[in-house]
């Protein structure tokens, strides 16, 4: 009786100490995968193993001469993870084994294999992931079109957070539109979903803001030769700016744009007129548009032409002749002095004739000279820009 109590003892003590081992096999649950959808991670499951020398000890799972659905993976561990890429049935033959080789000396491993399928079906996707719709002008319509790939009939609805004041999101058709009202940056959630199970979401962020505003003249006149700069600024939308020519438009030769500033600058090299289009864009995106009208004058020269004679008692009207220059323009006679000819003993008068005067805006002598003689004068005009031409000329008043 004492033998067979201590043979007792023994069977029990083993019992506890080493594990009773049965068939391994997949679970159940293993027959069973979640379907999964195109463009969307697949659910977050697992095979499954019991009996063998588990779950004391880990399971082992491998792919047997056949390949997981495309886009995903079936890890060591069991875990089936990615992004589906194709729909369909996708079989695949999976061999699950103990611990192998193993960290406990009890177990002796075993393996299975079975054949799996796993079902992906088009995902239901909404188009724009970007986390941020980037800016809108408060108190100017708005329209985004929210569009997903998948699913039939769909329902879009904001899920959480709201939409701007003044926009609201068409439940039918995905599309967010309507004036803003206020500024500010509004953060809000949009879902979409068929009539069936699939659904997608995805967070925004939309910032509203003052109307982005290039302030600058819209017509300027630069000369050829000299130094030349404008400098247009921007307001509104959000700062910093980057400044560009838009529509195949081109600067002056000679000119460039600042793209930090907007500082159009440099020296122009040849006249012509110029239709320039100068854009700005913020840091949202939001861009702006300016039409500019640069016209280059030639330099400023008063011409090398003689002054025809003018007669005692008689009316004097001429034009001093020049080319270039931006208006207006500001005539001055300058440092005459009396001199002798080199042919003669003529005595040359200094400054215009008595009764001649130069028109200090247009550049016209006029009058009734009321001495004979030879007159020599020095005449300069300066323009509008700052540019001086000047020249000595010489007017004989005959009797």
């Amino acid at each position: 009786m004492r033998f067979i109590r201590v043979v007792i003892g023994v069977c029990l003590v083993a019992l506890v100490v080493v594990p009773t081992a049965l068939a391994l096999r997949f679970t159940d649950e293993s027959y069973n995968p979640p379907v999964g959808e195109t463009g969307k991670p697949f659910p977050n499951w697992s095979f499954t193993g019991a009996g063998g020398c588990g779950p004391a000890l880990p399971y082992q799972f491998r792919l047997l001469n056949s390949s997981a659905p495309p886009g995903l993976t079936i890890d060591q561990s069991g875990l089936v993870h990615g992004i589906p890429t194709q729909t369909g049935d996708f079989s695949f033959w999976l061999e699950l084994s103990d611990e192998n080789p193993p960290s406990a000396d009890w177990c002796r491993p075993e393996s299975a294999q079975r054949q799996f399928t796993i079902h992906i079906v088009p995902g239901l996707n909404i188009v724009q992931k970007q986390s941020s719709l980037g800016g809108a002008f408060v108190n100017q319509p708005y329209n985004l079109q929210l569009t997903a790939t998948g699913g039939g009939t769909l329902t879009w609805s904001v899920l959480s957070g709201a939409l701007p004041a003044g926009l609201g999101l068409n439940s039918s058709t995905g599309a967010i539109s309507g004036t803003p009202t206020a500024t500010g940056d509004f953060t809000f959630k949009i879902q979409v979903k068929d009539t069936g199970t699939r659904s997608d979401s995805q967070t925004y962020t939309l910032s509203i803001v003052q109307q982005l505003q290039i302030n600058s003249a819209k017509s300027s006149v630069g000369e050829v030769g000299l130094p030349y700069k404008l400098g247009p600024t921007a307001t509104g939308g959000r700062p910093g700016y980057t400044w560009s020519l838009d529509g195949g438009t081109a600067l002056p030769a000679g000119l460039a744009l600042d793209t930090a500033t907007g500082a159009i600058s440099g020296t122009p090299t040849a006249a012509g007129k110029s239709a320039v289009k100068l854009a700005v864009t913020d840091t949202l995106g939001l861009k702006t548009t300016l039409d500019l009208s640069l016209n280059v004058v030639a330099r400023l020269l008063l011409a090398k032409k003689p002054l025809p004679a003018a007669t005692v008692g008689s009316a004097y009207n001429v034009i001093v002749a020049k080319t270039g220059g931006a208006r207006p323009f500001k005539w001055v006679v300058i440092g005459a002095t009396a001199k002798r000819t080199v042919a003669s003993t003529k005595k040359v008068a200094a400054g215009l004739p008595k009764g001649v005067k130069l028109n200090a805006r247009t550049g016209q002598l006029s009058g009734t000279p009321t001495k004979a003689g030879t007159y020599r004068f020095r005449l300069q005009v300066t323009d509008a820009l700052g540019a001086v031409s000047t020249r000595s000329y010489l007017l004989k008043v005959q009797a």
